[in-house]
Formats: C-alpha cells, structure tokens, sequence
C-alpha cells in the first residue's frame, strides 16, 4: 500500500479524534451495507402476513422486544464496520476477503439470532415475570420439548465467535498500515479499545458455549432412563413418536400437559384479578 500523502490527510474531516480517510463509499462498503439491509429486512416481524384486524395486528406486534434485541446485535456488528470502514477506507485484499467473510456469517446467522432473542423475551417475561404479554406460542412447538435449547446456544455462539472474530481482524489488519495511513496515537488506542471489546463478545460466547457442551453431554445419561423408562413400559405396546420432532409420543404428552396446566393457571389468575 502507497502511503497517503500529507495533503490529502490534511483536507480529511475529523471525527471524535479519529480522521475520517473513507468518506466516500466504496463498492466494498455498499456491498457490505446492502447485506446488512437485507438482514435486517429478514428480521422484520411479518413477512408474508399482513394484519386485517386489531387482534392480527396485536398478534404480530408481540414480536417487536425480540426484534428490537436482534436488530441491536446486528446493528452493533454493522456499527463496528461502518466505523472502521470510515476511519481507515482500505481496500487491500484481506480487507475483501474479510468483508465476504463478514456478509456471509450475517447472512447465515441472522435467524439463529432472531430466534434466540424470541426465546430469551418469552423466557423473562412468561416464564420468570409470569405475564404472557409477548408470549408468541414459541415454547409449543414440540421441538423445544427435546432440550434442543443447548443446541441452540452452540450455534448462536458459534456465530458470535466468528462476527467477533472478523471484526478485531478488521481493526487489526488496520494496524499493519500504521505508517501509510499516517494513524494517531488515539487512533491506535482507538483499534486497541474495540479489539477489547469484541473480544470480551467472545469470551463471553465462548463460555456461552462451554455450559452449552456441558449440558449436551449431560442430557444423554439424563434421557438414557427416560427412553429406557418408556421402552421397558411399553415393551408389548411399540412406542410412539411424534411425527415431526421424532420425540418419543409419551414424553410430548407429558409435555404438553404440561405446558397447558401452566397456560390455565395464568388464565385463572388473570380472570380472577379484579380489572380498574
């Protein structure tokens, strides 16, 4: 890389202490932003469905907390490169390679997110608070039934391992043009700082994961005598399994029994709260 000339970092804007080389979009910036955009437009609350009515649209806003919490964790990565993007402007092949790296975990991870924030929401308001305000019926689904929560949080960690990852090799990278890009003293605590940063997202992914693993490799010898439970009960009666998780029928039941004493019990309590 040729370095900047001195006239040209002298007609630069400044910004918070840091000096503002990437002003001008690049086709590497408004392809990364493009796919931002279009995460974002795949974490929107309907899709495919637009509310006819009061309750359909009462429904569909019970979504917006898990929106809002999945937009800020993108938002927060698209933030990052947006700032590195605008204080540095380099083009260089690692920086390509690292910003297709970057489009593609958006991409891929952008449900997984959403899904996690969904869950998390449900799980503080219904299950802790006790008030189905944004309970949107998640927890019904028979797929939750299976412990799969575990599962869940290995690959939303994962995920965040790897957006972190490429974000402190953004700021990093930066670091190796020191000199051509004539960087500040503040500028160089400035990628030291976000390097921190992210990097505590990591840490904490990565213990995230850790208890993640651990229950996976609790949760067989926890369903080892569940399952060896209902095959010996039901060793002249073949067992059921639910047709779309592969749950064993018995356990689903259970489940669901479950799940509908703990709804009637809200019902209850909310009919007999006195209304002001």
């Amino acid at each position: 890389m040729e370095p900047l000339s001195q006239e040209f970092i002298a007609s630069c804007r400044r910004e918070g202490g840091r000096i503002i080389r990437g002003d001008g979009m690049t086709r590497i910036e408004t392809f990364v932003d493009a796919a931002f955009a279009f995460a974002f437009t795949m974490l929107v609350i309907s899709i495919d469905q637009i509310p006819t009515s009061p309750p359909e649209l009462f429904e569909l806003s019970k979504d917006i907390p898990a929106f809002v919490f999945s937009a800020l964790t993108i938002g927060a990565v698209w933030l990052a490169h947006s700032n590195w993007t605008r204080t540095f402007g380099l083009q260089d092949p690692i920086t390509i390679q690292l910003s297709l790296g970057l489009v593609i975990l958006m991409l891929v991870f952008v449900y997984p997110i959403k899904l996690m924030a969904q869950a998390t929401v449900i799980f503080f308001t219904s299950t802790l608070l006790g008030f189905s305000l944004f309970d949107t019926g998640l927890f019904e689904n028979v797929g939750w039934a299976d412990n799969t929560v575990s599962g869940l949080f290995v690959f939303v960690a994962l995920g965040l391992i790897a957006l972190g990852s490429i974000i402190i090799a953004f700021y990093q990278n930066s670091l190796r043009f020191a000199q051509e890009l004539h960087m500040t003293d503040y500028e160089r605590i400035y990628c030291h700082l976000t390097t921190v940063a992210w990097g505590v997202v990591i840490c904490t992914a990565l213990l995230s994961l850790l208890i993640a693993f651990y229950c996976l490799a609790c949760q067989p010898r926890q369903s080892a005598s569940r399952w060896g439970y209902l095959q010996h009960s039901s060793h002249d009666n073949p067992a059921r399994t639910d047709s779309i998780s592969g749950v064993p029928a018995e356990e689903v039941d259970c489940w669901k029994t479950a799940r509908r004493k703990v709804l009637n019990s809200r019902v209850s309590v909310q009919a007999k709260t006195p209304s002001v």
